[in-house]
């Protein structure tokens, strides 16, 4: 995605108040600077310089032009690859004070933080004031024992998965998305390509019977050798 080094947003959209979006920030929108949807973009932006030395950021809502079946279908595919070569992964938790409410976060419930916990090498979450849930130098909170508690409490993905996702069965990998929730439907199985390593075409309005079918063959097309249930 760049040719430098650059810092990724983990988050879930906010509920009561719009996001910024691609085409708020093409156009010059004149956007409240109160405005929750921009908050979050100039605190990702901020803290990325900060505290990581990143002048490059992404974030899902201002980068990808929803508008273009094109790009939104490149972008789906190409999501996991980009968490996973980030610099840093910020994850901001909006319902998360401190590290002891942490784990009831609605990040932990939706599709699109499966991968976005799994792939990147490094990442470090943020409360919904802006700050480190747990300060610690070495800088990565999947390194952290207390963190790592809290992530299989709320997630059920053991340690080890965590930093070696490739060795989780194909059913320990499902089990891992069976209660996540996501807006629209097909995204349950469109959100799991990256981590089962297939690629296949996006196709809203296809039903979530149909986009399972299609990942569970190309999971088989894939592993061929291994059992899917």
């Amino acid at each position: 995605m760049y040719a430098s080094k650059y810092a990724i947003l983990s988050h879930t959209w906010l509920q009561s108040s719009p996001e910024v979006t691609y085409n708020n920030w093409k156009n010059g929108d004149d956007l409240d600077l109160s405005h929750k949807g921009y908050q979050k973009l100039v605190n990702f932006c901020r803290i990325a310089e900060a505290e990581y030395d990143v002048t490059f950021g992404w974030m899902d809502t201002v980068c990808i032009d929803k508008s273009s079946s094109s790009e939104l279908d490149e972008s789906i595919r190409s999501m996991y690859k980009w968490y996973k070569d980030a610099e840093i992964c910020i994850t901001y938790l909006a319902d998360t004070s401190s590290i002891n409410d942490m784990a009831n976060d609605r990040w932990f419930t939706r599709g699109w933080t499966l991968q976005e916990l799994i792939a990147p090498e490094r990442l470090n979450f943020y409360s919904r004031e802006w700050k480190r849930v747990v300060s610690d130098a070495t800088h990565n909170d999947k390194k952290i024992k207390k963190m790592q508690k809290i992530i299989v409490s709320a997630t059920g993905i053991t340690t080890y998965h965590i930093h070696y996702p490739g060795s989780a069965s194909i059913p320990t990998k499902m089990q891992w998305a069976a209660k996540r929730q996501v807006t629209r439907a097909e995204d349950v199985s469109y959100s799991l390509m990256g981590l089962f390593g297939v690629n296949m075409s996006i196709a809203y309005g296809e039903g979530p019977e149909r986009a399972f079918a299609r990942l569970v063959n190309e999971i088989i097309n894939a592993t061929p050798s291994e059992r899917i249930l």
